[in-house]
């Protein structure tokens, strides 16, 4: 099965899109699922470090002090696997 894990400082984007995913996978009988999703990049680099992620899809601009794309040059360092 594919792990997708999803962060945005906007909680209702990252309910959409689970659902869109979800359906997604349903509909094309993808054997996927969103295993995880966060506001937070801090929560997410949690995530990763302790589980298998194959996809991850990151809003560049997160509100915070790390942007998407610093956030997925640190995941980088220690997961060249992830598709981002």
């Amino acid at each position: 099965m594919l792990s997708f894990v999803l962060c945005d400082d906007n909680k209702s984007n990252l309910d959409r899109l689970t659902k869109i995913l979800d359906s997604i996978f349903i509909e094309h009988n993808i054997n996927a699922k969103v295993t995880f999703s966060s506001t937070t990049p801090e929560d997410i680099l949690t995530y990763i470090k302790s589980n298998t992620v194959d996809v991850l899809f990151l809003d560049i601009d997160l509100k915070c002090k790390i942007s998407g794309i610093d956030l997925a040059t640190t995941i980088r360092k220690f997961n060249k696997n992830i598709y981002i």
